[in-house]
């Protein structure tokens, strides 16, 4: 239970201190046209910290598993995909700049499809966790691709 509320508590501050480089929300971001479905910008923070909530379980699920190297697999991805999340705002937000940012969202794209990919076989339950999160960087993707071909 221990190793649960520390992966929860890492991913919160982590993306606590991404989401610090937001104050172009009101600036830069505010004036970018927007695309069909962008969500209002109160909606971000109560998902994001879901998903992450959802990321920590998924991550203690992995953790309690027996070693093999398809999990080891899982664990490099899942740590991969992580960090480019960390970095997703400080490069969208703090530098302005949407075609890396659009580049970022894709590699993570790909990085959670092979999670899913590995774990299916192995736990669907697994799955289910980190599912809204994939939806979620779709949509992502989606959202940042227009503004990159919008703006």
């Amino acid at each position: 239970m221990k190793a649960i509320i520390l992966a929860i508590i890492f991913l919160i501050i982590g993306g606590i201190m991404g989401s610090s480089v937001n104050s172009s929300l009101n600036g830069w971001f505010a004036e970018l046209n927007k695309p069909f479905l962008n969500p209002p910008n109160f909606v971000f923070a109560p998902v994001w910290t879901l998903l992450y909530i959802s990321l920590a379980v998924f991550y203690w699920l992995i953790d309690r598993e027996q070693y093999s190297p398809k999990n080891q697999e899982i664990k490099r991805l899942f740590t991969w995909q992580l960090v480019l999340n960390f970095l997703w705002t400080p490069v969208f937000f703090g530098m302005q700049n949407i075609l890396s940012g659009l580049i970022i969202l894709l590699i993570m794209d790909f990085l959670v499809y092979r999670i899913i990919r590995l774990t299916y076989g192995v736990n669907k339950f697994k799955v289910v966790v980190i599912l809204p999160y994939f939806c979620w960087l779709i949509f992502a993707t989606y959202l940042n691709l227009s503004l990159f071909l919008i703006n």
